[in-house]
């Protein structure tokens, strides 16, 4: 993978940035705070962002070769899963300099299990399969991340 395509690296944040604003706007609209409307808004300002780069990638991106033949399942490889990956990692690392230890390195533990079902043990299994191991960490980060409000 090129991780230093910087077509690659907006992707990544850019749903990062729309995967975090969801969660807190969901948490925030839970707790009946206003704020929840402007942090879905932001999620779905970058959500948006996101889709219109995918879809005007420039076709020497190494990036836009990847996502060519198999948009959904590579999407979901290739991008989602590192999302996830860097969002259960740095909110695992917030939640143990905070004093949440047994969060943060479940959360920590989450992010480096997902980074090796993806890219080290199943670096060989088709996009589908791990396409379906991101969803599921996927749906497990919001869940996580809903319950262990700080």
């Amino acid at each position: 993978m090129h991780f230093f395509d910087s077509s690659y690296i907006a992707l990544i944040l850019m749903l990062s940035a729309s995967l975090f604003f969801l969660m807190a706007g969901i948490r925030s609209l839970k707790s009946e705070c206003l704020e929840g409307t402007l942090y879905t808004a932001l999620s779905l300002f970058f959500a948006i962002a996101h889709y219109f780069y995918i879809y005007n990638l420039p076709l020497h991106s190494p990036i836009s070769f990847v996502l060519s033949n198999n948009l959904f399942w590579s999407w979901l490889t290739v991008i989602f899963a590192p999302s996830i990956i860097i969002l259960f990692i740095t909110f695992g690392l917030v939640n143990f300099t905070m004093d949440y230890f047994k969060v943060g390195l479940i959360k920590i533990f989450f992010g480096l299990t997902l980074l090796c079902y993806i890219f080290m043990l199943g670096g060989n299994w088709a996009f589908d399969v791990r396409g379906i191991i991101a969803i599921l960490f996927g749906f497990i980060w919001f869940e996580v991340e809903l319950k262990t409000a700080a």
